[in-house]
C-alpha cells in the first residue's frame, strides 16, 4: 500500500498518511508525494477544500528517524521552507501554500514534522485520542518546517508557543482545545465525518473569493498595514469584475445557492 494516500470525498480532497506499522513516520519519499499531492489540490478545479489525517492509531510520529540518522537531510532541505514564493501562494508552508482551507483532521499524536504539518494548516479538529508535541529541543533541533516558530505563536498566543518549543511537551487534545489549537475535539469514531462536514461548510463560497482571501489573511501578518489595505483594495477591485461576484449577487436576489465558476 502506498504510504500516502489521496483521494476525493466530494468536493474534499483526504490526504492520509498511510504508514500506521510505523505511526505514519514521515520519510523524504513521503515528503515528495505530499508535496505533489498538494499541487495537485491546489489546482484541481473539483477540489474545494482538503483534510488531512492518518491511518492507525496515530497522525504522523514525526520523521522517521532511522532514515534520519542513516540519511542526514541536506542544507537544501532546510532551506526550502524559507525559499521566496510567488505572490499568488498565500505562505510557503506546503499546506498554507494553496487557496482553499486545508483541515487536520488530527486522529492520534502528532509530533515533530507530524504536529508541524498541522500548524500549517487552517484548523484542526482533534480525535479525543489526539495529542500534540513539538518535541525537538529534545532532539537538539528546532521546529523543522519553521512552523513551529512563526505560526504557532500567532495561534496560541507568544506565552502558550514558548512553553510548547521549550518544554517539548505532549499535550492533550483537550489541552490543545483550551489554549486555542484546535477547533473543535470529537470522539475518535466521529472524527473524519466531522471533518468533512467542516470542510464543507468553510468551503461554501466562491473559491476566487476564499483563495483571495486565504492569500490576505496569511499575508497580512507581516505587512505594513498601509500596504496591505493597498492590496486589499486593489483586490476587491478585481473581484467585483470577476463571474463569481456577479453569480453571487445573482443568487442572492433569487433566494438560491450560487452556482461558482471560480473566475
Amino acid at each position: 500500500m502506498p504510504d500516502i494516500e489521496y483521494t476525493l470525498e466530494g468536493s474534499t480532497a483526504v490526504l492520509r498518511l498511510n504508514r500506521p506499522e510505523k505511526m505514519n513516520a514521515i520519510t523524504y519519499e513521503m515528503l515528495g508525494a505530499i508535496e505533489d499531492a498538494i499541487r495537485q489540490a491546489g489546482t484541481d478545479d473539483r477540489v474545494r477544500a482538503l483534510v488531512l489525517t492518518g491511518t492507525g492509531r496515530a497522525f504522523s510520529a514525526g520523521t522517521d528517524l532511522q532514515q534520519l540518522s542513516s540519511q542526514p537531510p541536506t542544507a537544501g532541505r532546510a532551506e526550502s521552507y524559507g525559499r521566496a514564493y510567488a505572490e499568488s501562494r498565500p505562505a510557503p508552508w506546503t499546506f498554507a501554500s494553496i487557496g482553499k482551507p486545508t483541515i487536520a483532521a488530527v486522529n492520534g499524536v502528532a509530533v515533530g514534522v507530524g504536529v508541524e504539518f498541522t500548524s500549517q494548516c487552517d484548523f484542526r479538529i482533534a480525535a479525543e485520542s489526539a495529542r500534540f508535541g513539538w518535541v525537538f529541543v529534545h532532539r537538539g533541533l528546532v521546529p523543522d518546517t519553521a512552523a513551529g516558530t512563526w505560526l504557532l505563536a500567532r495561534i496560541v498566543g507568544l506565552q502558550n508557543a514558548a512553553y510548547l518549543l521549550y518544554s517539548g511537551e505532549i499535550i492533550s487534545a483537550t489541552r490543545a482545545l483550551d489554549i486555542g489549537y484546535v477547533h473543535e475535539v470529537v470522539p475518535d469514531a466521529e472524527l473524519m465525518e466531522r471533518a468533512l462536514a467542516f470542510a464543507h461548510t468553510v468551503s461554501r463560497g466562491s473559491p476566487l473569493a476564499t483563495a483571495e482571501t486565504k492569500r490576505l489573511l496569511y499575508r497580512g501578518l507581516t505587512r505594513d498595514p498601509m500596504d496591505h489595505l493597498a492590496d486589499s483594495t486593489e483586490t476587491i477591485g478585481r473581484l467585483f469584475a470577476s463571474e463569481d461576484f456577479k453569480e453571487g449577487v445573482r443568487a442572492f436576489l433569487e433566494h438560491r445557492d450560487p452556482q461558482w465558476k471560480g473566475r
